[in-house]
């Protein structure tokens, strides 16, 4: 099973218009709702690929009940702890013409002692039947930052793998206990390492830092440009096939996805890579925060390109 933790869901309203024109009324052509925050995309994502999963994470008020609804719609098991308020509403404007997309993102219901404790129980008990665990987002007001070290030292207690996707201090505590895997993208990155990426040398050279730093391996994708992946003293680049690209949202979720079936499967890392690639390209296929269709996951791997680096 793939357990997935999502302290900080949200609802995502995606909006389609021509030309975003700031400071007057702008009318949309279509208009999205979905379940939102990293960790719930990697377990919609995984879902869709064939694998056990469970969500986790917190949930409040109105914009709760619709995740809810939503995952229970879409076959995808939860176990989240309802807290009060009101969970985040994201709004994406996506510009047809350009690709582009602009997003609000709030910062979430307040998290108290209580309800970190009862998550906390629940993941104990969970983490019994897991093989991967994935912890990932940002962390909502209340919850400490240091709570994915806390998540990671208890995997590591019942043999799980984990994969680390997050940002910011949460990041640089987390990758101090040893995920399995991280997995930021290039502006993460570079906020982890403290200096610009600004080409494919440059990536690699970071990701390969990051792994001897602390012996994960690392995954930083580059979204059209693919992924650089470090495992110890090997390292590889994948490219993805050439699409017609809609969003990225949720693209690097989707990839966490096929990483996390690939482990949870016993793959090696380089199947991993390719799963994810395919998956996150996918995902770039579709409109807004929608994700991919595991039939165009399927017709796009074997044109995943899988380049090892010397």
């Amino acid at each position: 099973m793939i357990i997935t933790l999502t302290p900080n869901p949200a609802v995502d309203h995606t909006s389609i218009v021509d030309c975003l024109k700031v400071g007057t009324v702008n009318r949309f052509q279509y208009s999205y709702l979905d379940p939102a925050g990293k960790g719930i995309n990697v377990s919609r994502m995984v879902h869709r690929l064939g694998w056990p999963t469970i969500a986790f994470g917190f949930l409040a008020g109105e914009l709760g009940v619709i995740v809810e609804k939503a995952l229970t719609d879409e076959g995808v098991d939860y176990h989240f702890v309802r807290i009060p308020g009101q969970t985040r509403l994201n709004t994406t404007i996506v510009e047809r013409t350009s690709g582009t997309a602009t997003s609000l993102h709030g910062p979430g219901p307040a998290v108290d002692g209580e309800h970190i404790a009862r998550l906390e129980n629940l993941l104990r008990f969970w983490l019994q039947a897991g093989r991967v665990l994935v912890l990932a987002g940002s962390l909502p007001p209340g919850v400490p930052t240091d709570i994915y070290a806390t998540y990671l030292h208890l995997a590591h207690a019942k043999g799980v793998k984990t994969i680390l996707d997050a940002d910011g201090e949460p990041l640089r505590r987390g990758v101090a206990a040893r995920p399995y895997l991280i997995k930021p993208n290039v502006a993460e990155a570079e906020r982890l390492l403290g200096r610009a990426l600004p080409d494919l040398p440059a990536v690699v050279d970071g990701a390969r830092e990051l792994a001897r730093c602390f012996g994960a391996i690392v995954v930083i994708s580059m979204g059209a440009q693919g992924a650089v992946c470090i495992q110890g003293e090997k390292g590889w680049h994948a490219v993805p096939p050439a699409v017609e690209r809609h969003s990225t949202v949720g693209s690097g979720d989707a990839m966490v996805a096929g990483l996390a079936v690939a482990l949870a499967r016993g793959d090696n890392i380089v199947e991993g890579l390719q799963m994810g690639t395919a998956a996150g390209a996918a995902t770039a296929m579709t409109p807004g925060t929608a994700l991919g269709t595991v039939e165009d996951v399927a017709a796009l791997l074997p044109r995943v390109e899988i380049a090892e680096l010397r």
